[in-house]
C-alpha cells in the first residue's frame, strides 16, 4: 500500500544550509522578535540542523519550538521526520499520532501515521488510524483510497467493496476505483459485477494496463475464451515485456489448450521475474495437462513458493519431509501423508497409501475431517483425529507422491496404482443404502450432481445447469438420485419432482453414505467434482461432461481417465453449448439403457 509521506522541502546544498543556520540563530536569539517568529525561527532551525544531520541539535531546536507554540503540529511532524532519520519508527510514529490529535483534519499527516504503522508491521493499528482520520476528514479521497486498498491487501474484500461505494460516490468516474471494484468483486465470487466494473475502468482510462490484465483474468471463468485472449493480447500489447502480460497471454492461449504459446509466454514470464509463484504454478499445470509429466511434476513441487496460496501444516519439519524412495527407504518407518488442497485431490492420490504400504511403510494420514471414515476404509491406514496422537519418521505432501513415484499416466500407464477400488464403503451403510433404494429395484439407477463449490476458479465452466438433466429423468427404465449436497446455486435453474430427482443427501453424514449410496446405483452423470472421483475410487461407472479447459488430471482429447479405468469422458469443445455437450451424453445413456432391455 502506498501512503503520501510528508518530507522536509528544504533541499539546499551545505553553503546554503551553513548560512541559513547563522540566520536562524540570529533571528531566534533577537530579543525583538514576537513570539511567533520565536518559534518560526526554531523550527526553521531544526529543519536546517536536520538536513545537516546534525539531528541532537536539531532536537534542541524542535524542543524550543514547541515551548513557544504547544499546538503546533508542523513541529512534530519535523520531529517524526527526524527520528525518522535516526531509524526510531517508533518514535516517529508517536509524533505523528500527536500531530494528528493536535491536527485532526490534516489527512496528510494521518496518511503518513498509515505509513509509518504498516513500515513496522503493526497492521492491527492501521484500521483504526484511518477511521479516525475519516471521522476528521469523512469526505477524503486519499483515506478512503487508502482505506480500501488496505481493505484488499489484508484480503478483506467485501469491507472494501463498502469504502470504494463512498469512494465512488466522492470521487466518481475515477479508473483506478473502478479497477479496485472489479477486483473486490472478482475475489467475493460476484464475477458479473467484476467483469462490468473492469469493463468501466477501460471506458474510463482505454489503455489501463491492470485493467486490461485483470479483466483477461476473469472473462475466461465466465467462459468467454476469446474476451480473454483478446485482452490479453492488448495488455501484452501495452507492456510486451511485463511478466503480467506475459503470463495472462499465456493462460489465456493455455485455456485453448494451445500448449507450445502458452508454455512460451509463460517461461518468458518466470525469465523476467523469477520470482512468480503464480506463473510457476501455471507452468506446471500446464505441463501436466500436456502430458509432459516428468517436468510437470518436478514443475509442480514449486508451488510451495506461493505462500498465499499453499501452507505447510503446524508440525511440518524440513528435515523430516520425505524425499523419495531413490533417497530415503521406508522399509519399517512410519511416514504420514498430508492433505494440501481439496477433497477431489485427496481421493484421487490417497490411492499412493497402498504403493507406500508395499515398500513397507506404515501409513498415516492427515486428511479433511469429512474424508477420514472413508480413507479408513484403506486396509492399515491410520488418520489423525482428536484424542488420536500420531508419531512418524518421516511425513510428505499427498501430491509430492506422484513425483517421488515417477508417475507419468500417458508414457507409464501401468507403473501408477490404477487398481479400483482402492476405497470402500462400510458393509453397515451398504446394507443400509441397499435397503433405502430397494424400491427402484429393476430400474436403472444414476447419480448426478450438477454444481460444485462456487469458489473454484473454474466453477461456471465446469459447473451444467440441472434442466440439463431433465432429458435424463425422462429416460424410460431411469431413476435419476441426488448427490449434490450443496443447493447448486443458479445452477439449480428448474424445480423438480421427487418422482424425477429423488434426494437422500440430508441424511448424509460423511462420506461413507456417500459412497454407500454409490455403490447401489448402476451409473453415475457428474460434473468434475469430489464425487467422480469417489465413483472412481469405488470403481463404478461414472461419466463426465468436462469443460473445454478441463482440469490437467483429465488431460486432452481421450475419452477415458488413466487413473479411473470406470470413467468415461465427454468433452465440450469452445464453442459448443453445454446443451450439446449434455444431449450427446444423454444420447450415450439411452442407449446404453435400451441396450439392458
Amino acid at each position: 500500500m502506498s501512503y503520501v509521506v510528508t518530507s522536509i522541502e528544504e533541499r539546499v546544498d551545505q553553503a546554503l544550509a551553513m548560512n541559513a543556520v547563522q540566520e536562524a540563530h540570529q533571528l531566534a536569539s533577537s530579543g525583538v522578535a514576537q513570539q511567533a517568529s520565536h518559534w518560526a525561527a526554531h523550527h526553521r532551525l531544526g529543519l536546517v540542523l536536520a538536513r545537516l544531520n546534525r539531528l541532537h541539535e536539531a532536537f534542541g531546536s524542535f524542543n524550543e519550538a514547541l515551548k513557544l507554540n504547544p499546538l503546533s503540529s508542523e513541529v512534530r511532524i519535523a520531529l517524526a521526520n527526524a527520528y525518522l532519520a535516526m531509524n526510531d519508527g517508533w518514535t516517529a510514529a508517536a509524533w505523528v499520532s500527536d500531530a494528528c490529535r493536535v491536527q485532526p483534519n490534516n489527512a496528510a499527516q494521518w496518511l503518513q501515521l498509515a505509513q509509518l504503522l504498516g513500515a513496522q508491521k503493526r497492521v492491527s493499528e492501521i484500521e483504526p488510524a484511518i477511521r479516525s482520520a475519516l471521522g476528521a476528514c469523512p469526505d477524503s479521497i486519499e483515506l478512503l483510497a487508502a482505506l480500501s486498498e488496505f481493505y484488499i491487501n489484508q484480503k478483506r474484500h467485501h469491507d472494501a467493496l463498502v469504502v470504494l461505494e463512498r469512494l465512488e460516490l466522492v470521487r466518481p468516474g475515477n479508473a483506478r476505483t473502478a479497477l479496485h471494484k472489479g477486483f473486490a468483486f472478482e475475489h467475493t465470487f460476484q464475477l458479473k459485477e467484476s467483469i462490468a466494473w473492469y469493463r468501466k475502468a477501460l471506458e474510463r482510462e482505454p489503455n489501463f494496463f491492470e485493467a486490461e490484465v485483470d479483466l483477461a483474468g476473469v472473462l475466461w471463468r465466465m467462459g468467454d475464451f476469446a474476451g480473454t485472449l483478446k485482452h490479453a493480447k492488448r495488455a501484452h500489447e501495452l507492456q510486451p515485456d511485463h511478466p503480467f502480460a506475459l503470463r495472462i497471454l499465456g493462460t489465456a492461449y493455455l485455456h485453448y489448450n494451445q500448449f507450445d504459446q502458452a508454455e512460451a509466454l509463460i517461461r518468458q514470464a518466470l525469465v523476467v521475474q523469477p520470482k512468480f509463484p503464480v506463473a510457476t504454478i501455471d507452468l506446471s499445470l500446464l505441463l501436466l495437462l500436456a502430458g509432459k509429466f516428468e517436468d510437470g511434476w518436478a514443475t509442480y513441487q514449486l508451488r510451495w513458493n506461493d505462500t498465499d496460496r499453499m501452507v505447510r501444516p503446524s508440525f511440518f519439519r524440513p528435515d523430516l519431509e520425505w524425499q523419495g524412495p531413490e533417497r530415503q527407504s521406508v522399509n519399517g518407518k512410519r511416514v504420514l501423508i498430508y492433505a494440501e488442497q481439496g477433497l477431489g485431490d485427496v481421493i484421487n492420490f490417497i490411492r499412493y497409501a497402498q504403493v507406500l504400504q508395499a515398500d513397507g511403510a506404515t501409513v498415516y494420514a492427515v486428511v479433511q475431517p469429512d474424508l477420514i471414515p472413508i480413507v479408513e476404509t484403506m486396509p492399515g491406514v491410520i488418520c489423525l483425529k482428536p484424542n488420536v496422537n500420531l508419531e512418524a519418521d518421516y511425513h510428505v505432501a499427498l501430491l509430492e507422491l506422484p513425483l517421488h513415484y515417477k508417475s507419468d499416466p500417458v508414457r507409464e500407464p501401468d507403473l501408477i496404482p490404477r487398481a479400483v477400488p482402492y476405497l470402500h464403503a462400510p458393509s453397515s451403510k451398504v446394507d443400509h443404502w441397499r435397503a433405502r433404494l430397494a424400491p427402484w429395484a429393476g430400474q436403472f439407477k444414476i447419480g448426478i450432481t450438477w454444481s460444485g463449490h462456487h469458489i473454484h476458479a473454474n466453477h461456471h465452466n465446469r459447473c451444467m445447469p440441472l434442466s440439463h438433466f431433465l432429458p435424463l429423468m425422462a429416460i424410460d427404465g431411469v431413476q435419476c438420485f441426488s448427490l449434490q449436497k450443496s443447493g447448486g446455486g443458479d445452477y439449480t435453474d428448474c424445480q423438480v419432482t421427487p418422482e424425477q430427482l429423488v434426494d437422500f443427501t440430508a441424511d448424509f453424514t460423511d462420506f461413507t453414505d456417500t459412497a454407500a449410496m454409490v455403490e447401489q446405483l448402476d451409473l453415475l452423470v457428474c460434473i468434475d467434482s469430489a464425487v467422480v472421483h469417489l465413483a472412481g475410487a469405488l470403481g463404478k461407472p461414472v461419466w463426465v461432461p468436462l469443460p473445454p479447459n478441463p482440469d490437467w488430471r483429465w488431460l486432452t482429447e481421450r475419452d477415458d481417465s488413466p487413473w479411473y479405468p470406470t470413467m468415461r469422458l465427454f468433452r465440450r469443445g469452445h464453442d459448443e453449448a453445454k446443451l450439446e455437450q449434455m444431449a450427446r451424453l444423454i444420447e450415450a445413456v439411452r442407449q446404453r439403457v435400451d441396450a439392458l432391455t
